[in-house]
This record gives structure tokens, C-alpha cells and sequence, in this order.
């Protein structure tokens, strides 16, 4: 928790917020007033959440706009303690878009829009503003977010895509106690490398695949790049990574990236949400991933609603026909 009311930090803020029961109040009130519905009418579930997100407590404002311009300490915030509310039965699959209909999402929603606006992906959960995230039977051995025999390998999500969501959010409704998040910023990775090193993971050696995910829409075969692991700041630096997906062009960045996965496992911090949490994960900051459970497929599994943010929509419009939330596939 906080110890002051208000968040003057000019570092990086603490990864977690446990709000009071004033504070959980004050956000489940908004979250009561958020009535659109996320899957049928997602611009104006977009537009009740921003207006209501101004409403929310200043600290909570506060240390959210600190995390935009400063990070944490790593990589993601979450904010612990909201209210739930009534919980539909887990599903088996993304399609319908159940999760967003909580009370914890829809405050999810709002907080959101503190630090820019949702979209959606057309290959991400059909779209939708809010998706759901829960193990798959069908797909449990793959690296996609339904999986989870098999652990989710270091990432930042859409690599391979300049459309790229600048944060990635999940609400946890149900947790699972073997189910850790993983994040490691990039400034970690730096501590733990040579300025050889360093001047590498700045220049254009990797390129990149598309993720099965998009599949539907997309050449998962096409090559993308050569690209950077590491751009910007070398104080603040920004960060691409993708396991599964990317390959050094010579041997010599290969063998960098493998050794910047195994500081990643070496390094990397692991929070496991429980119910009421909402987690900001820093997508460009900072890789991620999460470790395998074991799912029972019985309505009491693992429940997370995910929700993509963009600092600036206006980057991606093109991308939106008639203006709306989703970015069509073949753009990205």
C-alpha cells in the first residue's frame, strides 16, 4: 500500500496498490454506473469508462499516471482488493465475451482509461474490449493465452505488430494458486549485461513470425523485421521479445537471445492474482509470461478478463474501420 494520500514519485512506483475500504467503495460505485455493454455497443462502453474514469480517487489516479510516465519496480502494477461481484461459471473457451459483464470488469474498464483508451483485435478473442482468458481444453499445450499446460513463454504481446497495444490489463475473477504472471522489465535486463551487449540489443538482428492466433487472417509464415530487442532510452528502454516467435539473423544474435531468456527465467518476478485484482502490465517496457496449472474444467477455473490499452488511438485508426474499437487483423 501507499503511504501517502497523494503519489509525487519521480521513479518507479511500487507493484502493487491494496486500496481501503473508502477506496473500494468509490471504484465499485463507478463500476455499478458503467451499463453499456463491452461485446454489443463497445464505443460507448469506451465512452461511459472514460467520463467515469475521472471520477476515480485521486491516489488511484495518481499512481496510475506515475506507472504511465515511470514504470514499477516491475514492469506491472496491480491494483488488489476491488470488488468482485456476482461470477458467472468459468467457460471453456474466449468466444462470448462472459467476463465482461462483471462488476470487476467493468471497473477494470474505467481504471483503464486512466492511462489511454481500450481497443480491441479482431483475432484476439473475436474482438471484443474485454476478453475472456481461460484455460481451453482444445488448446492447453499452446502458446496462446487459452493455454495451460504448458508454460507461457516470455513475450511482449504482438511483437510482431507496429499496432501493438501499449498495455496489456487482466482482471482476475478467479484465481489459481499454481497460475503465476510473469514480467521482467527491460531496464532489469540491462543491469545484467555488458556494454557489448547493450550496443547490440539496440541494433536490427531479429526478425519475427506472426502469431498462430492470427492465423485466421493473417500469413503466420511471413517474416517480419530485422527489428531491435531494445530501442529508446538506454536509461528507460523499450523492449520486443517473442520466444516462440523470434530468431537472431546470425548465430552470434541468436546466442544473445537465448541468453536474454535465460536472465529473464534467472530474473523475472512472478505475482499470482487473486480475485478483486486488476493487473497493468507495461508492454512496452517489459516482457512477460505465466507458468503452466493444471485446470479441472468444471466452472471454478481460472477466470481473467483481458483488456488491451493504447496511449493514442488516433496511431491505429486507420486500422479501425468507421472509427470504431476493433483493429482489423490484416493491419497487423
Amino acid at each position: 500500500m501507499l503511504s501517502s494520500p497523494y503519489l509525487t514519485a519521480t521513479s518507479a512506483v511500487p507493484s502493487i496498490l491494496s486500496v481501503d475500504a473508502p477506496t473500494r467503495a468509490a471504484i465499485a460505485a463507478l463500476g455499478e454506473r458503467l451499463t453499456a455493454s463491452a461485446v454489443e455497443v463497445p464505443e460507448d462502453f469506451s465512452r461511459q469508462a472514460r467520463v467515469l474514469a475521472r471520477e476515480l480517487p485521486a491516489e488511484v489516479v495518481e499512481t496510475l499516471w506515475a506507472f504511465e510516465q515511470h514504470g514499477s519496480d516491475t514492469g506491472v502494477l496491480v491494483v488488489r482488493g476491488l470488488e468482485v461481484g456476482d461470477l458467472p461459471a468459468t467457460p471453456t473457451d474466449n468466444r462470448a465475451g462472459i467476463g465482461s459483464t462483471s462488476l470487476l470488469a467493468r471497473q477494470q474498464a474505467v481504471l483503464s482509461h486512466v492511462l489511454g483508451q481500450m481497443i480491441g483485435y479482431a483475432a484476439e478473442g473475436s474482438g471484443h474490449l474485454l476478453q475472456d482468458m481461460v484455460p481451453n481444453p482444445k488448446l492447453a499445450a499452446t502458446q496462446q493465452s487459452q493455454g495451460s499446460r504448458v508454460e507461457l513463454e516470455a513475450h511482449t504481446e504482438q511483437c510482431f505488430s507496429d499496432l501493438r497495444p501499449d498495455y496489456v490489463v487482466l482482471g482476475c475473477l478467479r484465481g489459481d494458486a499454481d497460475a503465476a504472471t510473469y514480467a521482467f522489465r527491460a531496464l532489469d535486463l540491462t543491469a545484467h549485461l555488458d556494454a557489448e551487449e547493450m550496443l547490440e540489443l539496440f541494433r536490427p538482428l531479429w526478425t519475427t513470425l506472426v502469431d498462430e492466433s492470427f492465423a485466421e487472417y493473417l500469413d503466420t509464415r511471413e517474416v517480419r523485421g530485422p527489428l531491435s530487442i531494445l530501442s529508446g532510452d538506454p536509461d528507460d528502454p523499450t523492449m520486443l521479445v517473442d520466444q516462440d516467435l523470434m530468431h537472431g539473423i546470425t548465430k552470434r544474435a541468436q546466442a544473445l537471445f537465448e541468453r536474454v531468456l535465460e536472465i529473464y527465467v534467472a530474473h523475472r518476478h512472478a505475482v499470482v492474482l487473486q480475485p478483486g485484482d486488476v493487473l497493468f502490465l507495461d508492454n512496452l517496457r517489459a516482457m512477460h509470461g505465466r507458468s503452466p496449472f493444471a485446470p479441472r474444467f468444471d466452472g471454478t477455473d481460472r477466470f481473467i478478463t483481458r483488456g488491451f490499452v493504447s496511449r493514442d488511438v488516433r496511431r491505429s485508426r486507420f486500422a479501425r474501420p468507421g472509427g470504431g474499437r476493433v483493429v482489423q487483423a490484416s493491419f497487423s
